[in-house]
């Protein structure tokens, strides 16, 4: 099965999930395509509950209402369960007209979703969460300094752990239904080494102007980031970034979920990144 069926659907397998994302105006001579197709993707166990994505959807027609009915029905009959996130108001309402606003259960967004379905719990982090991040902190590294990160194996801090940096960007995560922060941290050396790849001349000494491309990078790497967690539906918000400066400092998280941190390994030196969310 294709993982974009065509422009008016997307039925995207993810870990414990399906996302189904709609597009646009759904009409009457597509509704059956997509009965077709669910029919084949739901045939046998083992079965994961689904998550439909509503939130570039303009206009549901009838049609799709009985098929979405069924599909629901269908679910909840291998003990799985189905929510519509990021609904618009518009949406919402014709729910209503319709009849249908208690048969198909509405979330904020996906991080709501999956703490009712319970594939996650309120202050957990999954790694549909995480990996945006790092894959986007390895294509900023690569792209804007030319230099290859490694991932090292990622562990949840505790109070036992002492980490450091001399430099640390810092952005906060934001949504209608959680909030956390991302950190990312270098020594001095390495980040000095890293600003000199990126703006093609050699830096020693870490000074106000340099130190603010830590900013940039945690912004872009949080931008990059926040497109693919929104295109999957967690309503992220645009946020600032500030840079954090200090021989041997840490940073304490502004919220009280559980800090996922991933040490990276280059040829200029370490660094880590830090991801705590809570709800």
């Amino acid at each position: 099965m294709n993982a974009e069926s065509n422009t008016a659907y997307q039925i995207l397998p993810s870990e414990g999930y399906i996302i189904i994302k709609f597009n646009g105006h759904l009409g009457s001579d597509v509704a059956q395509l997509f009965n077709d197709e669910i029919k084949m993707l739901t045939g046998g166990p083992p079965f994961n509950h689904i998550i439909i994505n509503c939130s570039n959807l303009s206009e549901l027609t009838k049609p799709w209402i009985r098929v979405l009915i069924h599909l629901v029905h269908d679910i909840q009959k291998m003990n799985k369960d189905v929510r519509f996130i990021m609904v618009s108001p518009d949406v919402n309402k014709f729910f209503v007209t319709e009849g249908v606003n208690d048969i198909f259960k509405t979330c904020s967004n996906l991080r709501e979703a999956l703490v009712q379905l319970k594939l996650v719990t309120k202050k957990a982090l999954d790694t549909n969460f995480i990996n945006p991040f790092l894959d986007a902190t390895l294509q900023v590294l690569k792209v804007q300094a030319q230099t290859d990160a490694v991932p090292g194996k990622l562990f949840i801090k505790s109070e036992k752990d002492k980490l450091s940096g001399d430099i640390s960007g810092v952005i906060g995560i934001v949504s209608s239904t959680f909030n956390g922060s991302v950190v990312i941290s270098f020594p001095e050396q390495t980040f000095l080494k890293l600003m000199s790849r990126m703006l093609g001349d050699e830096f020693t000494i870490l000074t106000k102007e340099i130190a603010d491309g830590a900013g940039e990078l945690t912004n872009i790497i949080f931008g990059m980031a926040k497109v693919v967690l929104n295109e999957k539906g967690y309503g992220i918000n645009t946020a600032l970034p500030s840079v954090i400066t200090g021989k041997g400092h840490s940073v304490t998280s502004l919220t009280n979920g559980p800090i996922v941190v991933v040490p990276f390994e280059t040829d200029i030196g370490p660094f880590f990144v830090e991801i705590c969310i809570s709800a």
